[in-house]
């Protein structure tokens, strides 16, 4: 079994949203500052993951209801753009590399 770190480049950073680590985290503040929390944290969410010129408000509706201090694992399920699949796929990489920072993957 090999020890070597499997990282999934951003590949949408510069195109769907900045690949400026700075510039996408002031948008995301900016999005989120302006949503309310609801009275209890979500336990799921449904976002859209669009470009975010297109979606970063609605998707800040979302994502504000997650409390992160009482969130000990997030499972995010997604369509498959490029391969048909009739079943479920997991990931084989083990971090997702972001312009704010690496995300590590429980696998």
């Amino acid at each position: 079994m090999s020890n070597r770190v499997v990282c999934r480049e951003a590949s949408h950073a510069g195109s769907w949203y900045t690949a400026s680590g700075p510039q996408l985290n002031a948008q995301l503040e900016g999005w989120l500052s302006q949503v309310q929390s609801t009275k209890r944290p979500a336990r799921a969410i449904i976002a859209p993951h669009a470009g975010y010129t297109y979606c970063g408000s609605c998707a800040a509706h979302a994502y504000k209801q997650v409390d992160p201090s009482v969130t000990r694992r997030i499972f995010i399920l997604g369509p498959s753009h490029h391969v048909p699949l009739s079943r479920c796929a997991l990931s084989s990489v083990d971090i997702y590399r972001t312009p704010l920072y690496d995300l590590r993957i429980d696998q």
